[in-house]
């Protein structure tokens, strides 16, 4: 957890909660722009100057790298031809569309999205609040566990960095749509995997949806809030859209202020069980000058560790899994995705 560059966030430190966007750029980018860049804009937003720029020849590897970085509030994988980017930001600083505002201050491209925000819809709980109704959920009505991959697609020697899965679709997908396939992707991959007959069928799947909150400003911070589905097993699309709609925004199980100790030891603790079956992120509508291919991975917080993004650019929808190396490969990863986009509305 970074300790210097955000004294106030209060979270699970055993993963790294960095959000991560890879970028192809329609021009390449010098090694030394980038880093010249870096400087400036922690400069501009008086950031510790501690974030990285790592050189390779493997967008994918300085993904998984970036993904679990200590350092910096923004760091930087470019690869050697200077044609993709990976840009790795601390979650407690930067949220989905102050990403895409980092990525537009590194490469001098044009980046917007089309989505909304919640404004000021209010909040259902306070965290103590949340936490406590968490707790009377796992007493009685747990939410549902995506299934342990099958012995050959778990990892031999399990891998401290998170693997990452995606797929490119012909046409738009919205955030309804994604949650729906999510949840109806879970339950077929649950279907196959599961060991036992009773957890084959799977109930209380509960869906965390990352939101923005304001998004008039292009100002680098998180703005970012929670909204929960619970049993989304029994929505339809419709059902999951009104639910959007008319859902209050949730506390994220972290947050911040004193008792930091107690409170992180707390939540490593009950991070799993507090957690949501699932976390969607989508990023909107994104229309882009100088980038020609662009994908997003939220965090892999609480719960069942998985997290689903997904981002529309010219008209092309790019769908993201992310979960950790310890228990998934990248093989047990992609039959999920293929699960979820089976599931999402044609």
């Amino acid at each position: 957890m970074l300790v210097s560059e955000t004294p106030d966030w209060v979270a699970d430190p055993a993963i790294a909660w960095r959000i991560v966007v890879t970028a192809v750029l329609t021009t390449p980018l010098t090694l030394d722009d980038a880093r010249d860049r870096l400087v400036s804009l922690q400069t501009q937003q008086g950031w510790p100057a501690s974030g990285r720029v790592l050189t390779g020849t493997d967008d994918a590897e300085l993904r998984r790298r970036l993904g679990d970085e200590r350092q910096g509030v923004v760091s930087l994988g470019l690869t050697d031809d200077g044609r993709r980017i990976v840009v790795s930001a601390h979650h407690g600083r930067v949220d989905g569309l102050g990403l895409l505002a980092v990525l537009v201050a590194v490469t001098g491209a044009s980046v917007t999205s089309s989505a909304r925000g919640v404004g000021d819809r209010p909040d259902d709980a306070g965290p103590m609040g949340t936490i406590a109704r968490r707790l009377v959920e796992v007493a009685l009505t747990p939410p549902a566990r995506i299934a342990s991959p099958s012995p050959s697609t778990r990892p031999d020697a399990p891998d401290d960095l998170d693997v990452y899965v995606e797929r490119e679709l012909s046409s738009p997908v919205r955030t309804a749509a994604l949650v729906l396939a999510g949840a109806r992707g879970v339950t077929t991959f649950n279907r196959a995997h599961a060991a036992r007959r009773r957890t084959r069928r799977t109930r209380h799947v509960a869906v965390a949806i990352g939101v923005a909150r304001d998004t008039s400003t292009a100002t680098i911070s998180d703005r970012s809030a929670l909204l929960r589905l619970r049993d989304v097993e029994r929505l339809d699309l419709g059902g999951i859209t009104a639910a959007l709609a008319q859902a209050p925004t949730q506390r994220p199980v972290h947050g911040t202020g004193g008792g930091a100790g107690l409170v992180t030891f707390g939540l490593r603790v009950l991070a799993p069980r507090l957690g949501s079956t699932l976390l969607v992120s989508h990023l909107g509508n994104v229309a882009a000058d100088g980038i020609d291919a662009l994908s997003f991975h939220p965090v892999t917080a609480g719960g069942s560790g998985v997290s689903l993004g997904a981002l529309t650019l010219a008209g092309r929808t790019r769908v993201s899994l992310r979960a950790r190396g310890d228990a998934w490969t990248h093989d047990g990863l992609e039959q999920l995705l293929e699960a979820v986009v089976a599931e999402i509305p044609s």
